[in-house]
């Protein structure tokens, strides 16, 4: 396979309403695709939706590496079972799953920030048996399950042995251990890479700042984030997840898109 480059569809200017094209025009090879929230309906379960974002993939020759499901910063996904939610988060699982299945995603990629944050031991058992639930689902339909998360790495790597799932890894983002807990990058970046999918976010950031910065501008180590990945012979998707529609990154009036080219030009540089 060997490395390919992307970008998250809601880190565009527009809301992502216009992202194929500018990928496309960045160069990259493709972009992952945001599920949704359930407050507007899970936008990407809907037929008329998914046959948009499959013929722009036609006519900008892009690949769609996954779906992320950052919804769940705002509905717990480690609700508990006969709770009011709890259903709809079952529901959501199985309607993502589907929907890339039929779009031929290979990846299902749930964050736990927010609401869906884990932290307690009960949560995150709840967490485990969801994921199962998600993994034995996706399963059958060929499609990996991937869990994003800012645990620290013994809970990380916990996690993995609890579900026990073939179809099931871990999702590394280079700026959220040090943005939200001060940890190094490269050391959880290391310790989680046994059990990581082929597929991780880069970002970058400084003063506090999440993805503010381009890549190697800020405090989180890009540079050894891609150091390892080049010593490893990493092969798989470097997605980039720096907000290039909003500030710092981008200002009021001027061109959001020059800043996502010089990223993806250090992506590159970085691993070649």
């Amino acid at each position: 396979m060997g490395v390919k480059f992307g970008v998250c569809h809601h880190v565009l200017p527009g809301s992502g309403v216009f992202a194929p094209k500018f990928a496309k025009a960045a160069g990259l090879d493709g972009m992952s695709i945001e599920f949704g929230n359930y407050q507007e309906g899970f936008p990407l379960s809907m037929r008329h939706v998914q046959d948009a974002y499959l013929e722009a993939q036609q006519q900008y020759e892009i690949e769609y590496p996954n779906i992320g499901m950052s919804g769940f910063d705002w509905i717990p996904f480690h609700a508990h079972k006969g709770s009011a939610i709890y259903q709809i988060i079952k529901q959501a699982l199985q309607l993502a799953i589907d929907a890339a299945a039929y779009m031929k995603i290979p990846m299902v990629f749930i964050p736990t920030f927010g609401v869906s944050t884990i932290e307690t031991e009960d949560q995150f058992m709840n967490a485990v048996r969801m994921f199962q639930y998600a993994s034995e689902y996706a399963e059958k339909k060929h499609i990996t399950i991937a869990s994003e998360s800012v645990m620290d790495l013994p809970r990380q790597l916990r996690l993995c042995e609890e579900v026990r799932r073939q179809n099931f890894g871990l999702f590394y983002d280079s700026n959220n251990f040090f943005f939200e807990k001060g940890y190094d990058q490269v050391s959880m970046l290391s310790g989680m890479y046994p059990y990581m999918v082929d597929q991780l976010h880069v970002k970058d950031g400084k003063a506090g700042v999440l993805a503010g910065s381009l890549l190697g501008d800020g405090d989180s180590d890009f540079a050894g984030t891609m150091t390892f990945l080049k010593e490893k012979n990493f092969s798989g998707w470097i997605i980039s997840e720096n907000l290039y529609g909003k500030q710092p990154l981008y200002q009021i009036g001027s061109d959001p898109l020059p800043a996502l080219y010089k990223d993806v030009q250090r992506m590159r540089e970085a691993i070649s």
